[in-house]
């Protein structure tokens, strides 16, 4: 699979065109929880219901703390897309991903504004005529 990478994202129109690029490919949604585990605020305690795992894991892009892994319903849509990217960053959810397949199609490194998406040449180029700053293709492994 290949992706490209942004680092420089900061208009939250343009973080809403990538999730509505991968959103309907998604499975699930997942999150590195990196401090309070047990010790929800209240919004994500209500997001309870949706959740399918979490623990640790080493084949993410970006593996740091607890994982937290929901399934796509409407409630976890509304949460991830009525926040703007740069309120990911030192929230209590971070590094927010999009999984197909157990494979991240879409992943963030919030505290370096990093955004990862898998996508074609194509693709890559009209997103950047669109604005975007998407470097060359590379694999990952």
């Amino acid at each position: 699979m290949k992706y490209a990478l942004t680092e420089t994202l900061t208009d939250p129109n343009m973080w809403i065109e990538l999730l509505k690029m991968k959103w309907n490919e998604a499975e699930f949604v997942e999150f590195n929880t990196l401090f309070k585990y047990d010790l929800l605020n209240l919004e994500l305690e209500e997001l309870k219901i949706d959740l399918v795992a979490e623990g640790k894991r080493k084949d993410k892009i970006y593996a740091s703390g607890k994982f937290r892994r929901y399934k796509i319903t409407d409630s976890i849509k509304n949460f991830v897309w009525h926040k703007e990217y740069l309120t990911w960053k030192n929230y209590q959810f971070e590094d927010l991903s999009l999984l197909k397949n157990n494979v991240e199609i879409l992943a963030t490194i919030t505290h370096e504004n990093y955004i990862f998406i898998s996508i074609s040449e194509q693709e890559r180029v009209f997103l950047n005529e669109k604005g975007y700053d998407f470097g060359e293709l590379f694999e990952l492994k």
